[in-house]
């Protein structure tokens, strides 16, 4: 079997893994909503099917989506930072250039006038 067939059909394994991943996912929403089956009656996402081949062993066991949600909020939380401080250092950014920018005004203003009276 072709290198390009492999990986193609692990692609789609990905794919199909993928698209189960989302109808359970939408299951789930529904029953939240009341518009479907009880969250203990879902159907459990299927198990991922490894690509044949070597490149099956690239392909792991995915891990249930609650524990893909609680990862992915960790990561996230990780690299939040409150915006309370992105706006204080924009705001002290802004004083600086402002006060480094009256400084340049009043130093050629003070520039001119003595290039002036020197005559």
């Amino acid at each position: 079997m072709s290198d390009r067939l492999q990986e193609l059909l692990r692609q789609k394994a990905l794919l199909d893994e993928h698209a189960e991943w989302l109808a359970w996912q939408i299951a789930q929403e529904q029953a939240k909503s009341g518009a479907g089956l009880a969250p203990d009656v879902l159907p459990a996402p299927a198990a991922p099917v490894p690509s044949p081949g070597p490149a099956a062993a690239v392909t792991a066991a995915a891990p249930a989506p609650a524990a893909m949600e609680a990862e992915a909020a960790a990561i996230i939380d990780q690299y939040r930072e409150s915006t309370q401080s992105d706006q204080q250092k924009v705001k002290r950014g802004c004083i600086l250039y402002m006060l480094a920018a009256l400084a340049l005004i009043a130093l050629g203003v003070l520039a001119v006038h003595f290039m002036a009276h020197r005559k």
